[in-house]
C-alpha cells in the first residue's frame, strides 16, 4: 500500500482543498453574474462567497475578482461594515420588483405570488436597513 506523503502536492490535502475552493470560486463566480443578469437572482451574495473562496484556494481569481471595479466596490462595502450602497438598493428594489410583476403576468397562482412577496420583502427589509455609509467615529472623550 503506498502511503501519502505530504512532499507530493497532488495528493495533498491541500491541494483538494484548494481545487475545491477553485471550484466554488469559479461556480460562484458565475452565479453572480448570471445574478447581475437576471431579476431575482442575488448577486452579492454570490460576489461574496466567490470571493471568499477565491481568496482560499486561487490568488489569481481572486486578484482578477478584486480588479472589476463592480465586484470591488461590493466587496470592500461589505468589509467596511456590512454596507450596501444606495445604488445596489435600488437596483435590488428594481430587481424584485420585476419578478414579482413577471409572476403576476405569467398567472402563477395567487399562493406563490404571496409567498414570493414575503420572500421579497423580508429581503428588501434586510437591504434598505443595513448602512449604506460608514458611520464617523466621535472624537470626543467620554
Amino acid at each position: 500500500m503506498k502511503r501519502m506523503t505530504m512532499n507530493n502536492k497532488d495528493n495533498s490535502p491541500s491541494a483538494l482543498k484548494r481545487w475545491i475552493y477553485k471550484i466554488i470560486a469559479v461556480l460562484s463566480l458565475g452565479m453572480a453574474v448570471l445574478g447581475i443578469l437576471l431579476p431575482g437572482l442575488p448577486a452579492t451574495e454570490f460576489i461574496m462567497l466567490a470571493a471568499w473562496a477565491a481568496a482560499k484556494g486561487s490568488p489569481t481569481i481572486h486578484h482578477w475578482i478584486m480588479s472589476v471595479p463592480y465586484f470591488k466596490n461590493i466587496i470592500d462595502n461589505w468589509r467596511n461594515g456590512g454596507m450596501i450602497s444606495r445604488a445596489n438598493k435600488i437596483q435590488s428594489a428594481i430587481s424584485m420588483l420585476c419578478c414579482l410583476g413577471v409572476l403576476i403576468i405569467m398567472h402563477v397562482p395567487v399562493k406563490l405570488i404571496l409567498l414570493a412577496a414575503v420572500g421579497m420583502s423580508i429581503g428588501a427589509f434586510f437591504i434598505w436597513r443595513r448602512p449604506e455609509h460608514a458611520s464617523l467615529v466621535s472624537d470626543k472623550v467620554l
